[in-house]
């Protein structure tokens, strides 16, 4: 399994010559190519000749069609939720939360994040030769356990020293530290950790600092920047 990080920024003004889109991953197994995320600041679909294509939740840096229409034959994979904000239809295929389905070569499981209360949110547990969740905006899980079994960690960058924290009517929303799910991924026996959607201070302190900050025995920490690739052995 390969996978290629289209783009790495969040819903950010700032941008670098390395992170210059919004975060998406194409996972690529089989010949069979999955994209997971696809915002207002993307390639083109005709570039990334995706065969299908899941969203994570309804925000412009995540969901095109939240905002404006791209030409796309292939079906898109979303939680009703997540459906009902588009401003224009598509091949739209409605997932279910807390259940496994298949696509492809993968088997996928949809499970919810504390992330935002206008656009809930959803992370992917994929399943192929080895086992990814996919996290790139979260501040906590509704169900830690997710991560039992997983080889491969991809994280939100968002916040480097502190947390993103927000709420309203008792319920909290916002982005958790790099350094907080680097403690989740401990406490499940994570090895392989790579973060995405890189915020402003993230964008500031730059991949090379980043790495070296939090640089840590047994474990192979990546902070990944827009074309990065990554051989899932």
């Amino acid at each position: 399994m390969k996978l290629k990080f289209i783009g790495t920024k969040g819903e950010i003004e700032e941008q670098t010559p390395q992170h210059r889109f919004h975060s998406s991953l194409l996972l690529e197994e089989q010949n069979f190519r999955l994209l997971i995320d696809h915002g207002l600041l993307s390639p083109k679909l005709s570039q990334i000749k995706a065969d299908a294509i899941l969203i994570t939740h309804a925000h412009p840096d995540h969901f095109l069609w939240l905002k404006k229409d791209e030409d796309y034959q292939g079906k898109i994979y979303l939680t009703r939720e997540t459906a009902k904000a588009a401003k224009v239809s598509k091949n739209f295929v409605i997932i279910k939360k807390n259940h496994w389905f298949k696509l492809g070569p993968f088997k996928i499981f949809a499970y919810p994040v504390a992330h935002s209360l206008i656009a809930p949110a959803v992370g992917f547990k994929i399943k192929a030769k080895k086992t990814l969740v996919y996290n790139p905006d979260i501040l906590f899980f509704k169900n830690k356990a997710i991560l039992k079994g997983v080889d491969i960690y991809i994280g939100d960058s968002s916040s480097v020293t502190r947390s993103l924290v927000r709420k309203k009517d008792d319920q909290l929303f916002g982005h958790a530290r790099i350094q907080t799910q680097i403690n989740w991924c401990k406490k499940y026996q994570i090895r392989t950790i790579i973060f995405t959607h890189l915020g402003k201070e993230a964008l500031g302190l730059g991949k090379k600092a980043l790495e070296k900050r939090f640089k840590q025995e047994n474990l192979t920490i990546k902070i990944a920047s827009d074309g990065f690739v990554y051989e899932v052995k």
